[in-house]
Formats: C-alpha cells, structure tokens, sequence
C-alpha cells in the first residue's frame, strides 16, 4: 500500500508562543505503510458480535452524540478477531498450536475516567469448545494471572459451565473498573474441588488444564525499548509512557476514541450555530476542533492571533495528527501505527494479530486524510469573518466538515455490506481485538515449565 502524503503549508510558529514547531519541514506525516489483505470489516470470528449502527439523526446534535457513545459503550463491535487454529504462536508451557480450544476477550465496559485507566480492558470474555467433563466432584475455574510467574497474582473470573463441551463466561470486572490488562496477561484453567470456591489457583499444578500467555519478549531488533508484544498492547490499551508524563492515562487508544468524538460534537454544534446565526459560536467551535487536530503547541497560524486556547490544555497537548517524524509528543495516529508496526515485529504475536494490525493501519490512513481534510476546511472557516461565515459558500464548506466528521469517527457506510467501516470507532473496537488469547491445552509435564 503506498501511503497517501498531504502537502500543507508551512506554520510560522505555534500559537502558544514555543518556536520548535515543526510545521516548516512541509507535510504532514503519513503512517507507515502495512500492506493490508482484507478490508477491515471483513474478518470472520469467534469473538463476540456487537451490530453495527448506522446514525439516522443529525448527528451535530448533542443527542446524536450521546446515541452514538451510548450504543458503543453499549456492546458495538464492527471488528471481531479472526483465528484459525494453526496458525498462532505457541504460549509458553502450552500445548501445540493446533490444539487451540478458544480464545479470551478483553472488553470495555465504557465506564471511563479522564484521570484514570479505569473503564478500559475492564471486563472479560471466555470462549471455549472441546472441553471434556471435569471429574466426578470438581468443576473448572477460570483464572486471570500477573506477568510475574512466581509471585504471579490471580483474579478469579468464575466458575465454568459446561454445555456440549463448550465454555462461555462473561467477568464484568471489579466495582473500580480496573484496567484488566495493565496488571495481567496470562490466563489459567484449574480444575478443583466443585464443592469449595478457591481463592487462588491449586498448587498441585496437576490441577492445572488450560493456559493463554500473552507473550512478553523483548523484541531483538527493536535496539531502543526492546519492547515486547504485551508492552505494544499495554501502550495501546492500558498505559503509554509518553502519554502518562502529560498525565494522560488509559493508552493510546482510547484518546483517540475520545478526541476523535469531540471532534464530531464540535463539528455538529458549528452546523448547529450556524443555523441560529452565531457566527461567534462558530469560530470557537473550529479554534476547538484546530486544538484537537493539531495540539495547542502546534497550532502555529492555523487560527487567527491572539485566539485563546478553547480546549482543556492539559488534554489538548496531543493532537491527532504528525507534522514531523521526530514530534514529541507525536500525533495520536501516528503514535498508534508505531506499535502495530511493533505488534507485528514482535516475538510471539500470531497471523491473525499481524494481519489485523495491517487492517488497523489501513484504517488509520483512511481516518487521517479524512481529519487532514477537517483541518484544511477548518482553517478556511476560522479565518472568515463574521459576515463571510453566513454566505452559503461557508454553509456548504460548514456541510462538508460535518460529513468528513462523522465518517472519520463513526465510519463510512458501505452500501455493499450495510456495514460501517474505517472509522474511529471501528479501529477503537480492532485495537481491542489485538489483546485476544489463544488458549491451549496445559499437561502437568508443562505446568511447571
């Protein structure tokens, strides 16, 4: 895939006064480029199914986004993870790769909090088949494990139930809604006394069934960090360093899930003011969205002088897109296509993760041209006067940001497939699929290993 590229014009400097911009060097960043193999709504699964939805209200409403959020955090999936069961990297202590019996989901409840991780990675999903009846007075029980093998800490997810040797268990997670996966990465299956709830796994590790671990090598070529496949996921998904230093928590994901809807609200509103004549409202509006795409240390003369900061700076530090390869902080899309191109790099990951992977990035390219284009249409907007704004040029300009908006977040629909695809919110739910586990038989020869 060749990457698309996007020439701008060069920033005098940013708003807030730093002279490093880094506009100068002329274009914005594209993502490194993954080939990809499959459109990104086309993988088949055994993940859990969440129905897409295609908005039919006006979406620069503050209800629409509400509908919208709602209906995400409220089960959407439009990027199930594909698995064939030859293909994935064998856990350590595990058996063969072609005796995978099902695979465990992270999920997120939704419930969030600027300040914390919570609300992400917070739940967990068991699908398993193929799993023989436990002996007569035992039963299984499912168990989430700490990277650490000898002190290794366990939250027990439940008891499993057996149905034509198929196994579903559901953990909603804890009252805090902690981050799942910031403090764990192995999966355990005990089978024990049915009769007495355990509160930590046997240590008889004869007991011991099934295993998923998701691998924690140093990548070799990766000469800097030597992160790891888990260390990918927990920058995705739980904690990135960079971000954490700005007192952003949660990964990268997630504010881009966040940043990218707000775009969207603050898109609709200006649609909105439009129609009751606040020309005012309006310029706020795209000084917000300008923020948000470029971050406030980047803004440079995107906006008029002297235009306040209109986003919570602390927040608005990080913008969506890259003006420079060496830009701390990076761009949210940018930052997330450096560690899918780590996924797939690193010792362990599967077939299925690289190729998701390569499908995410495909979409982040989408997604950046379509906020790329928000930003050009913004800047022209934001430097029209008051009188300007109310010609129906500004009005079909206005129109056109509300649509690139919407599709950069909620997804384009296709026609073909009645899917919504390559959207934010689509790539949010993808880069949630990547934490998935294999699960695997566990002998007691290899319980100990």
């Amino acid at each position: 895939m060749k990457p698309f590229r996007f020439e701008q014009p060069a920033r005098s400097g940013p708003a807030t006064g730093n002279s490093n911009s880094s506009h100068s060097s002329g274009g914005l960043q594209p993502l490194t480029p993954l080939p990809t193999t499959r459109p990104l709504g086309q993988f088949g699964s055994s993940a859990p199914q969440r129905r897409p939805w295609l908005p039919t209200i006006i979406v620069g409403m503050a209800l629409a986004i509400s509908l919208i959020v709602l209906l995400i955090s409220g089960g959407l999936n439009l990027l199930p993870f594909a698995h064939s069961s030859g293909s994935a990297s064998q856990p350590a202590g595990a058996g063969t790769t072609s005796h995978i019996i099902g695979h465990v989901f992270f999920l997120s409840s939704g419930q969030v909090n600027v300040s914390t991780s919570q609300g992400i990675a917070d739940q967990v999903q068991v699908d398993l088949s193929k799993v023989p009846p436990p002996a007569p007075g035992k039963a299984y029980y499912a168990w989430l494990q700490s990277d650490n093998t000898v002190e290794s800490q366990s939250i027990l997810l439940g008891k499993l139930s057996l149905s034509q040797g198929a196994a579903h268990l559901f953990y909603k997670g804890d009252s805090q809604h902690t981050n799942l996966l910031s403090i764990a990465s192995r999966f355990l299956v005990t089978e024990e006394d049915a009769s007495t709830t355990p509160t930590v796994p046997s240590l008889d590790r004869s007991t011991w069934r099934y295993l998923a671990v998701i691998p924690n090598t140093p990548d070799p070529q990766d000469s800097e960090h030597h992160y790891s496949l888990l260390d990918h996921l927990r920058h995705l998904l739980a904690l990135d360093p960079t971000l954490q230093k700005l007192g952003l928590p949660g990964g990268l994901d997630i504010w881009l899930f966040r940043n990218g809807q707000k775009i969207l609200e603050w898109a609709g509103a200006a649609r909105d003011d439009w129609n009751h004549g606040s020309t005012d409202l309006m310029h706020r509006q795209f000084i917000r969205i300008l923020d948000y795409l470029d971050g406030i240390e980047f803004l440079g003369t995107d906006v008029p002088p002297g235009s306040p900061v209109l986003v919570d700076p602390h927040i608005g530090r990080v913008g969506l897109l890259q003006f420079a390869a060496n830009q701390q902080p990076p761009g949210y899309l940018h930052h997330i296509g450096i560690h899918l191109e780590g996924v797939v790099q690193s010792p362990g990951s599967t077939r299925e993760q690289e190729e998701l992977a390569q499908q995410i990035n495909e979409a982040l390219n989408k997604v950046q041209s379509l906020y790329q284009q928000i930003r050009q249409e913004a800047i022209q907007l934001v430097h029209m006067s008051n009188s300007q704004l109310r010609q129906p040029q500004a009005l079909a300009l206005l129109d056109t940001l509300v649509k690139q908006a919407q599709d950069a977040f909620v997804g384009q629909f296709d026609p073909q497939t009645g899917e919504l695809q390559d959207g934010v919110t689509q790539i949010h739910y993808a880069i949630e699929r990547l934490a998935t586990l294999d699960v695997t038989p566990l002998n007691s020869s290899s319980a100990g290993q």
